[in-house]
């Protein structure tokens, strides 16, 4: 199959679902398809590049994003490679106008995160004022939400990567006619990897440093284990972003831990080289999300055969299951008591991690994905 892919994230740029895309491209390629990606441009990247079985166009600003510029583009890109499937994706409903068009391929809507759905979007809020300026933002954003929401009405296929997101989604009311299927994203195995804790008890949590992402749950955690577990130190890989009176999240956290400021370390954006270091420091990692679909950081800590201690709140629970890896409520004290546990027994953290590598390498493989991803994608010719 020749299968495009049209999103603004594509590393270097972007995060989760730019990383999805490269691996879930890199995958279909190693099983002898073409990809071809259309991406956003800049940050001195080139404008096209091609590799064996790929294609990725570096073609517009984040600014056209919706207009019919881009949309021309992907219908011309996807003609002239002769593609059987768009892979489009709900955030930002970028490919909505494509959709609209009337002579197209069929587009399959990967749905990863969009504010269509009142479950994700308030898991911004962190006070109760906050769903009030969430409405009024939703307000002002009403046609890139009404982009979303297009995006998951008239796909041809929609992919989701967890049961509970596709449950979220027909709450909303969308998507009650189009064909939808589970399908996970990839992880790709690691060529070499060896465990290096720190001397130190370290807890790792990586990602944007947002109120979606439960870092407002963190000082409560830490203070719970600075409690019972000496020179424990938390680390925070990942960019900072801002809200609406709060300012940058990560100088309102730093107000928030006091005086825990001390065990706290933040790392910032990495690079591969230096988050594999972040991870292989780390005695367990965290995720204590408001909400998250299917996340990377799960998927990597899992393949890296890390100890993992996740939020209910998304599709979390789908990914752990059956592993020794643990759920719990980020807003309880069974979080904290589930980090405890794992940081005082390196044995109860060495089953974790080989119940959740083992669940990467059979669930979660490129070739185990791709045949699902194929056979869900022929199912719309």
């Amino acid at each position: 199959m020749n299968i495009l892919f049209h999103c603004w994230e594509y590393p270097p740029r972007g995060s989760g679902i730019g990383r999805y895309i490269a691996h879930m491209a890199a995958a279909l390629r190693a099983a002898g398809h073409t990809t071809i990606v259309v991406t956003s441009a800049g940050d001195g990247l080139p404008a096209g590049e091609e590799t064996v079985g790929g294609f990725v166009y570096r073609a517009y600003d984040c600014a056209e994003i919706g207009s019919g510029r881009v949309r021309d583009f992907v219908l011309e890109t996807a003609r002239r490679h002769d593609v059987d499937l768009i892979e489009a994706v709900d955030h930002l409903g970028e490919s909505a106008p494509v959709l609209a068009a009337a002579a197209r391929p069929p587009v399959m809507v990967k749905a990863h995160y969009n504010d269509a759905i009142p479950a994700l979007r308030n898991a911004q809020a962190v006070y109760p004022w906050q769903k009030a300026t969430i409405g009024i933002a939703s307000w002002r954003a009403r046609r890139r939400i009404a982009r979303e929401r297009f995006s998951l009405e008239r796909a041809d296929l929609l992919a989701v990567p967890s049961r509970r997101l596709l449950a979220e989604i027909r709450r909303a009311g969308l998507c009650r006619a189009t064909p939808a299927g589970i399908l996970p994203n990839p992880i790709p195995p690691l060529a070499a990897w060896s465990q290096a804790e720190a001397p130190v008890p370290t807890v790792l949590l990586v990602g944007r440093i947002d109120i979606g992402k439960g870092v407002q749950y963190l000082p409560g955690i830490l203070r719970e284990l600075v409690r019972c577990v000496p020179g424990v130190r938390l680390e925070i890989a990942g960019d900072d972003s801002r809200a609406r009176w709060l300012g940058s999240i990560r100088e309102w956290l730093q107000r928030q831990f006091g005086p825990l400021a001390g065990n706290v370390r933040f790392l910032g954006p990495l690079d591969a080289s230096a988050l594999d270091e972040a991870y292989r420091r780390a005695w367990v990692v965290i995720a204590p999300s408001r909400w998250d679909t299917f996340p990377t950081v799960v998927l990597e800590a899992m393949v890296r055969g890390k100890a993992i201690v996740a939020s209910p709140n998304g599709g979390m629970p789908e990914m752990l299951e059956g592993t020794e890896c643990v759920v719990a409520d980020p807003a309880s004290t069974d979080f904290p008591g589930a980090v405890r546990a794992l940081l005082a027994d390196p044995r109860l953290r060495q089953r974790a991690g080989d119940t959740a590598r083992a669940k990467a390498q059979r669930d979660y493989s490129p070739a185990v994905v791709v045949r699902s991803y194929v056979e869900f994608a022929r199912s719309v010719r």
